[in-house]
């Protein structure tokens, strides 16, 4: 049976401290839940981009999809700054 060894800390400071060591061999990683703090990290710092796309369309698909689109004129420039200088 391979002999197993335990590194802890981030990813980041697991391959700072023993990249070299680690390098072509194969690894089982555990992920744990709990962060420092107790706090759970936001969306924005742990989300890949797969998940960024599905929440991305799952809040486009969470609005009625028959709002009236404005027209170009509603939207232009001159029609948004009539008035000014």
């Amino acid at each position: 049976m391979a002999e197993v060894r335990v590194y802890e800390g981030t990813l980041d400071e697991i391959a700072a401290r023993h990249g070299k060591e680690l390098a072509g061999r194969r690894l089982k990683v555990t992920v744990a839940d709990d962060q420092p703090g107790g706090e759970e990290m936001p969306f924005y710092k742990t989300a890949s981009a797969e998940e960024w796309s599905r929440a991305w369309h799952a809040w486009v698909d969470s609005h009625p999809a028959n709002t009236p689109v404005l027209s170009d004129e509603a939207i232009s420039r001159d029609s948004i700054y009539e008035g000014r200088g």
